[in-house]
């Protein structure tokens, strides 16, 4: 039977959403977040240390953060896939991924997309923006190390709009929600995202929670997360690159 069908349905379907996400996100944020040396942010990830720190890598600092991108990949991608598909009985990829060619989103994309990418190049000059990112510095050894972690980084990306913006959002909203229960979630959700960034810059925790329900609401306006995950992932690969620039450590060859 399926959640959705009936009131009390739903009911049972916003708990369950509601807590596996709490639950979730616990358990990323110990696995995946809990970092030592806070004063330097990001850096060395306590449970990554815990598994490997005994290995003598010059690149420790690179693979823990595949390490981190692969868990983002088990967090909030299988673990709600697992939910939605055994518990909710709902088809993950109508729920989560689903797609809505809205001509009027490709079109303010058109338009807002240049403008916040370009902002990136004025943000890169905050030195605690610096010091943060890339999350490894030793991305710039090459172009070919430089576009293997970009690539990898869109797997976190991926997986975290599925989970806060797909399975968290559209799991917790009824077939025809109205304002009070839009903005409900869009709390909850913006809630649980700017936690996520605790840790981080102060000016990146405000951006959270500022652009937590922008973001949001997009997705819910346009039924759809990609027009807001492809803007959140490129955002962050303009801010790596522009910042690689100001520091004069962007690769000089492809190997």
């Amino acid at each position: 039977m399926e959640f959705q069908g009936s009131s009390s349905g739903q009911v049972k379907q916003k708990w369950i959403v509601l807590l596996s996400s709490l639950l979730i996100t616990l358990g990323y944020w110990i696995t995946a977040l809990w970092y030592q040396n806070q004063q330097a942010y990001s850096k060395d990830l306590v449970f990554f240390h815990f598994l490997f720190g005994g290995f003598q890598s010059s690149r420790l600092d690179l693979l823990q953060y595949y390490f981190q991108f692969a868990l983002t990949v088990f967090w909030f991608i299988l673990l709600p896939y697992l939910i939605t598909k055994w518990i909710l009985n709902l088809d993950f990829q109508q729920l989560v991924w689903r797609h809505a060619n809205d001509s009027t989103a490709i079109k303010i994309c058109l338009i807002i997309y240049p403008l916040v990418l370009a902002s990136t190049w004025f943000s890169s000059a905050e030195p605690v923006l610096q010091a943060e990112y890339p999350l490894s510095k030793l991305i710039g050894v090459s172009w070919f190390t430089f576009l293997l972690y970009q690539l990898s980084y869109f797997f976190y990306f991926f997986a975290y709009e599925s989970m806060f913006r797909g399975f968290l959002q559209f799991g917790w909203l009824s077939p025809k929600p109205g304002t009070k229960e839009i903005i409900s979630i869009l709390l909850i959700q913006t809630l649980l995202t700017t936690a996520f960034h605790i840790g981080k810059p102060g000016t990146e925790v405000l951006m959270a929670a500022l652009f937590g329900p922008v973001f949001g609401y997009v997705s819910i306006r346009f039924n759809s997360i990609w027009y807001g995950m492809l803007i959140h992932y490129f955002m962050n690969v303009f801010m790596d690159t522009f910042i690689l620039h100001r520091l004069h450590i962007l690769p000089q060859s492809f190997f």
